[in-house]
């Protein structure tokens, strides 16, 4: 005790023994603390209750899989769509927790429910973020088909930030050039381009219209002098092309004789092109094509998922290649292949040639079109059409009026349509959960074969149906059937009418053509005044006799 100072500690005291004892102590309060703690966190389990939003979610995204896997769904045509609207997913999600939201408030006012709170769970918000992230990446892949844009409608390049914060700088330029034979050819990066065959003098006239960005004066006249048109001769084509100046735009009107065959090049920009009588090429990567009065082969090219093509009183065969939105073709003297995928709708009238539509989802062919058709993503319909006519799509309800001559129609989850016009020749029709109604000529001869799986049969011929409950066929012979009629669908039902259908014109009527400019006016001559009137000869005088001459 003499090494502790005063106050002394008790008889027997081990500091030892004190240091455990109390080290045991808050080790006890510590699993204490913990167990309490874990106690707690079961509870909160036992008060928790899932969301649905995760399975569902999970459900969905394995059906769409499973329907793009098995060829169901197309996929461009999904990430397409999914790209453009994926921000209704989140709130399609929000939608779910706010109604489970309501369900428990409405559930908890009972004092008898035991208590609980609702919880959405790690994985759902990590796979909303995967969702919310390949939704961004096919939005951005989408647009730059349709641009180069990033950050909705921001495109990449330095000409946006250029006309952001530069001043706007507009001047003109007027250029001409000798034309001797041969063809033109543009090329313009950034700007409209309009093409008339309007030129009587034999040579091309240009107008230039320059929209210069730019910060200061001293930099927007460097930018116009820069914008000016190269020009050569190659081989018998007059070539110009304008250069690339970031923070620039220049719309071009030129004016060349009709018959320059035309080729043009715009880069972001439309084109028009009118009243040229010789072929006609054109490619237009970000903007709108516009065709009209034109005789000659004529090929267009169009790489832009919001862009349009409109063609009108065109004398010859048009080839159309890529991808666009709206198409229209009216009065149109030639055949028309076009090829590539179009996203809105496309729209034919007066076509007197072969016509050939094909995409990843539809194909179809026309050997004339004396109406109109239009093709959709919800439907196909067309009236006045000369076969042979062969359509193959899917998820379409189709309609044929007045059609003539051999058809053939292929189509799933999707109603067909058809009047059949005298004469008709071999006729097959094929669906699967779509019904089929074909209305035929009361005249008509031909051979009916019919079956519906799942459906039922009627007709207004004299035709003998039979099969059972769940297959039933429709068979027979109508006159002397000259023609044959094959019709197969299945969980749908199968009519054959009878109607007064007129045939269609050995030869399609004229159609009004569309001129740009007024038929010339002949000049007024000066008026010529009248010859005088010569008055009548008069009688000779009488001979006055001469006196010899002296010798």
């Amino acid at each position: 005790m003499a090494g502790y100072p005063p106050p002394y500690p008790p008889p027997g005291f081990d500091p030892r023994a004190q240091r455990r004892f109390l080290r045991d102590q808050a080790r006890m309060q510590r699993d204490a603390m913990r167990a309490q703690r874990e106690q707690m966190r079961y509870q909160m389990r036992g008060m928790r209750r899932g969301s649905i939003l995760g399975p569902t979610l999970l459900i969905a995204v394995g059906v769409i899989f499973l329907l793009m896997q098995t060829g169901r769904l197309d996929r461009s045509h999904f990430w397409g769509w999914y790209g453009h609207w994926w921000p209704l997913l989140l709130v399609g999600a929000g939608v779910i927790v706010l109604a489970e939201w309501a369900l428990d408030q409405f559930l908890l006012r009972d004092p008898q429910t035991p208590r609980y709170r609702r919880s959405i769970g790690g994985g759902v918000f990590t796979l909303l973020l995967i969702i919310g992230g390949v939704g961004l990446v096919a939005d951005q892949a989408r647009m730059h088909i349709n641009g180069d844009h990033w950050l909705y409608g921001w495109q990449s390049n330095l000409d946006n930030l250029d006309e952001f914060l530069g001043d706007k700088h507009e001047s003109d330029q007027n250029v001409d050039f000798a034309f001797t034979s041969g063809g033109l050819s543009v090329v313009n990066p950034r700007g409209d381009v309009t093409v008339s065959g309007t030129s009587d003098d034999n040579r091309i006239h240009i107008a230039i219209h320059k929209q210069v960005y730019a910060s200061s004066d001293s930099d927007a006249d460097s930018k116009t002098k820069r914008l000016t048109p190269t020009t050569n001769v190659e081989g018998s084509t007059f070539a110009l092309t304008m250069p690339v100046v970031e923070g620039t735009r220049s719309d071009l009107v030129i004016t060349v004789p009709a018959a320059a065959a035309t080729s043009i090049t715009a880069n972001r920009g439309d084109i028009h092109i009118s009243s040229i009588k010789a072929p006609v090429n054109v490619t237009a990567n970000r903007g709108d094509i516009e065709l009209s009065a034109i005789t000659g082969q004529t090929t267009a090219h169009i790489n832009n998922h919001g862009s349009s093509i409109t063609a009108r009183s065109m004398d010859g065969d048009i080839a159309i290649q890529g991808h666009a939105q709206d198409l229209t073709f009216t009065d149109v003297n030639g055949g028309i292949a076009i090829n590539g995928e179009f996203f809105g709708t496309t729209h034919l009238q007066h076509i007197n040639g072969t016509i050939h539509f094909h995409s990843s989802r539809t194909d179809l062919q026309f050997a004339r079109l004396d109406g109109e058709t239009e093709i959709s993503s919800s439907g196909i319909s067309a009236d006045q059409v000369m076969g042979p006519v062969v359509v193959t799509t899917s998820n379409r309800n189709i309609t044929l009026e007045r059609i003539a001559g051999d058809i053939a129609v292929t189509n799933r989850k999707g109603s067909i349509d058809l009047t059949a016009a005298p004469t008709i020749g071999n006729i097959t029709l094929e669906d699967r959960d779509g019904a089929i109604h074909t209305t035929l000529p009361e005249k008509a001869s031909f051979t009916m074969e019919a079956r519906t799986t799942n459906g039922n049969v009627s007709t207004d011929f004299e035709l003998q149906t039979s099969g059972s409950e769940d297959d039933k066929n429709l068979t027979g012979t109508v006159g002397a059937g000259s023609s044959a009629i094959h019709i197969t669908t299945t969980n749908a039902e199968i009519s054959v009418h009878k109607g007064d259908v007129l045939p269609l014109p050995p030869i399609p009527p004229a159609r009004p053509r569309i001129t740009m400019l007024p038929p010339p006016i002949a000049p007024k001559l000066p008026h010529t005044p009248k010859a005088p009137r010569v008055p009548p000869s008069l009688p000779a005088p009488p001979a006055v006799p001469v006196p010899p001459a002296s010798q």
